[in-house]
């Protein structure tokens, strides 16, 4: 056992590694990102029974002061980062942020911890203990907790469901840990190829998209070892072993009662044309759609999962600030319409 542990930390520091690489190269890449964390905080976590803490990163848009910010004066937005809940980091996201906050938008991404340090639910709970730890300072900060809008890449947008049917439990549990009178209210989300159907094996998801399928070299994010890391870092020691159709693993499958009471109207998915999961966000598109949700689903042709990450081409870099451009437009646009 200690041995089988050894390889396998071995093998995801390596890939933790290449994941911070590929970020520091993306930065680099023409035009080069500059930004930083306008401040940042570390809170403790209190609703997973794994104990620690994690950050906050907080972004701001230009002319914010907290000084002189009026009470609810500036919308909420959340982005939770990817990495198969066992790599990657919250500044991974910072091309998007910087179009975020170029907007206008107040941004704060969350640095939940990893697996299989912390599996699951560690990084889930970590989520909904940042939502109500920004909801309870918000007025101090000008915010408005009330136009909350939440975004998340790859896992991140899972956990933008996942958390959401947390919180939803935990209030209707009346769990001492969440007040309801602290809790905000979230007016959309935005997932980019969220993995939303864990029930079915890795090579069942590829198999269901023939262009994937197609590809004669396939990404390296979907390669076997990559997705043997993933799938055993998140459960790493977890006992009894869940479910995967329960509603924070698969959030897709969760029942049509629970999306409608959990989640707020506005959705949007933002698929990849050959991505192994875009069937899962399809399915789970018409879900939310049966629901009673606005669900806006839209797919990149011809770009592989978390791709926007990994851009090279002058062509590639100018469909990523195209997508990221409407994203923060259709952000801008549900908080208007919906306050």
């Amino acid at each position: 056992m200690a041995l089988d542990w050894l390889t396998f930390y071995f093998k995801l520091r390596i890939l933790r590694w290449l994941t911070r690489l590929l970020a520091w190269l993306d930065r680099k890449r023409s035009p080069a990102l500059s930004l930083t964390p306008s401040s940042q905080v570390f809170i403790p976590s209190t609703l997973s029974t794994v104990p620690g803490k994690f950050d906050l990163l907080f972004y701001y848009p230009p002319g914010y002061s907290k000084k002189a910010a009026k009470e609810g004066q500036y919308p909420i937005v959340i982005v939770l980062h990817g990495g198969g809940w066992c790599v990657g980091h919250a500044r991974h996201d910072e091309r998007f942020i910087a179009t975020l906050t170029a907007r206008g938008h107040f941004v704060i991404a969350v640095n939940y911890r990893l697996a299989p340090e912390c599996p699951y639910p560690a990084p889930v709970a970590d989520c909904l203990d940042a939502m109500l730890y920004i909801w309870r300072n918000a007025a101090a900060m000008g915010l408005d907790k009330h136009r909350t809008f939440i975004t998340g890449f790859s896992v991140g947008g899972q956990m933008a469901f996942a958390s959401l049917f947390m919180l939803w439990k935990a209030l209707q549990d009346r769990n001492p840990l969440v007040d309801p009178a602290v809790v905000g209210t979230v007016k959309g989300i935005t997932a980019f190829y969220p993995p939303m159907d864990l029930t079915k094996s890795r090579a069942e998801r590829a198999a269901s998209n023939p262009a994937f399928i197609a590809l004669k070299k396939k990404p390296a994010s979907s390669s076997k070892l990559i997705g043997d890391i993933f799938d055993r870092a998140y459960f790493w020691n977890v006992q009894p072993m869940p479910d995967k159709d329960q509603m924070y693993i698969s959030p897709g499958l969760a029942s049509l009662d629970m999306m409608d009471m959990a989640l707020p109207n506005r959705i949007f998915l933002k698929l990849a044309g050959l991505d192994p999961l875009l069937v899962e966000g399809e399915a789970a598109a018409a879900r939310l759609k049966a629901a009673g949700k606005q669900v806006d689903l839209e797919t990149i042709q011809n770009v592989p999962h978390y791709w926007d990450h990994l851009v090279k081409t002058v062509d590639e870099k100018k469909v990523r600030q195209e997508v990221y451009d409407k994203v923060a437009n259709e952000i801008r646009e549900t908080m208007e319409t919906t306050k």
